[in-house]
């Protein structure tokens, strides 16, 4: 049995997925499918794969499935490339230059405003935030602060994260993201160092990716809260990804977290096509 469905390849801040409209739901695809899908050597390649449901009063429901095949509670970056790709559908609200979404993901309901290339995603709260907390990890000792910005992470403020290697970013990435304080689901581990104009530098360790990704919309939101909590940075706060690009993030601090979550920065569309499945998934 041959399975053939249309998709688009797309990135934001060169955190990349897989779209599918699923509106009809007629697709369905397994953890081997999506693997295969997301393979960057005999499929499309992709950080992660979003299906776009139908959304009964919202626009749209967003499903969002690591590059391991399961499925994972949210994807900052995904809901930004998902809005661009809503929109392009013909979904949403159009004024004035913009499209404004209404959607829901796992972690509850969720806006987004699409102007050009840029797309901006009202996120869940930010709850859970847990400070220094002390885990050892094979020969050192790690200092991480605890938050859910709609997955957990882990985050280690560093002096300068350019004297990281990339070896050095993903061991201990793995570390982290491994270690028992975070079980049975894990973390994803980010570092961060802040500049003298009080931006970010974040580089990103993910679950269920098993890599370090070029940005994690997420994780820039757990870092931002970080920083702004340690008083290094105010939000909004800009944070400089490993990919080259800038994602924003402007909140409200609460006791345990914040609240009125923004994050802001580029999507685009790399290219689309037609995948066949063959007895897969």
């Amino acid at each position: 049995m041959t399975v053939r469905f249309p998709f688009a390849k797309m990135n934001g801040a060169g955190n990349d997925f897989i779209l599918i409209d699923n509106r009809a739901e007629n697709i369905q695809l397994g953890e081997e499918a999506i693997r295969f899908l997301c393979g960057r050597r005999r499929g499309i390649g992709a950080d992660g794969l979003i299906l776009l449901d139908p959304g009964g009063d919202v626009d749209f429901r967003m499903r969002y499935y690591n590059s391991d095949g399961r499925e994972a509670e949210m994807c900052g970056n995904g809901a930004r490339c998902v809005a661009l790709f809503a929109g392009r559908l013909g979904l949403g609200h159009k004024a004035d230059g913009e499209t404004r979404l209404r959607f829901v993901a796992r972690p509850g309901p969720m806006e987004a405003t699409v102007r050009g290339g840029s797309v901006a995603v009202r996120m869940t709260d930010a709850t859970g935030y847990e400070e220094k907390v002390s885990i050892s990890v094979a020969d050192r000792e790690e200092i991480v602060h605890v938050i859910n910005s709609g997955v957990p992470h882990a985050v280690a403020i560093e002096t300068d994260i350019s004297k990281l290697s990339n070896d050095a970013i993903v061991e201990r990435g793995r570390a982290i993201r491994n270690h028992s304080r975070f079980s049975p689901g894990g973390a994803n581990a980010n570092f961060a160092s802040v500049r003298p104009d009080g931006t970010v530098d974040i580089r990103t360790y993910e679950r269920g990716v098993e890599a370090e990704t070029l940005s994690c919309g997420t994780g820039a939101v757990a870092t931002a809260v970080v920083v702004h909590r340690f008083g290094l940075s105010k939000s909004p706060v800009t944070l400089h990804t490993h990919g080259g690009e800038s994602l924003v993030v402007s909140f409200t601090e609460t006791k345990d977290g914040a609240t009125d979550v923004v994050l802001d920065g580029p999507a685009a569309v790399n290219f689309e096509g037609s995948v066949d499945l063959h007895d897969m998934g």
